[in-house]
């Protein structure tokens, strides 16, 4: 595959100097030199490991069919690329508490995403219930597209209810997505967090969503 017809970003890279780090974290600011981005994390907030995600992904409980296949989706999904959460997850002080969570992924723009438009990606999202994995999902809110930079954003608003083995009761969540289109890629940044728990993090995440920087 030739690589700068495929990812500008990858091929720039090649073309950099070998000391220049993929991925860096300077005084609360994450930058990525392969996706040409950068963001500040929360102040305080912890970096979860991918041995922690999929052990909590392995905890959360799914609607009906879902649930059955819970260990081939966790296969067929890859890692995101980092999840940042308020809480340190683990903290047997927070057990029982759903903690405010960022979620950052990334499509490339191929096969099925290659002729798509940044709503359409979003728009993904509005899946039927018979056909969601989360249960009693809804989406409350589809924003318009804005620009950041000279790029295109969009942002849904959605809630579902949160089942985890480690919870005595189900819980209520708030999820917006925040869907960029990026040169060459889709990004995808889930911001979670439970108000029912006294869990919210609105502050935080317009913070979050002010402090990104594009095509640095």
């Amino acid at each position: 595959m030739n690589q700068s017809k495929q990812n500008k970003f990858l091929n720039d890279l090649f073309n950099k100097s070998t000391d220049l780090p993929i991925i860096s974290i300077d005084k609360n600011r994450y930058t990525n030199n392969l996706l040409g981005l950068s963001f500040e994390i929360p102040k305080g907030w912890n970096i979860v490991s991918t041995e922690d995600f999929t052990a909590g992904f392995n905890k959360q409980i799914f609607d009906s069919e879902f649930e059955e296949i819970k260990y081939e989706l966790i296969e067929f999904f890859e890692s995101p690329i980092l999840v940042l959460t308020k809480l340190d997850i683990n903290d047997n002080e927070f057990n029982g508490i759903v903690s405010p969570t960022i979620n950052f992924s990334v499509d490339l723009k191929l096969g099925e995403y290659s002729d798509i438009s940044l709503f359409d990606y979003a728009n993904r999202l509005d899946i039927p219930g018979d056909q969601c994995l989360l249960k009693n999902f809804k989406i409350v809110n589809k924003g318009e597209i804005f620009k950041k930079e000279e790029f295109q954003l969009i942002k849904f608003d959605s809630e579902y209810l949160f089942e985890h083995e480690e919870l005595e009761k189900s819980v209520m969540v708030e999820l917006s997505v925040l869907n960029v289109d990026h040169n060459d890629f889709f990004l995808d940044f889930s911001m979670t967090q439970c108000k029912h728990q006294n869990q919210s993090a609105d502050e935080e995440f317009s913070l979050f969503i002010d402090s990104l920087k594009l095509n640095i």
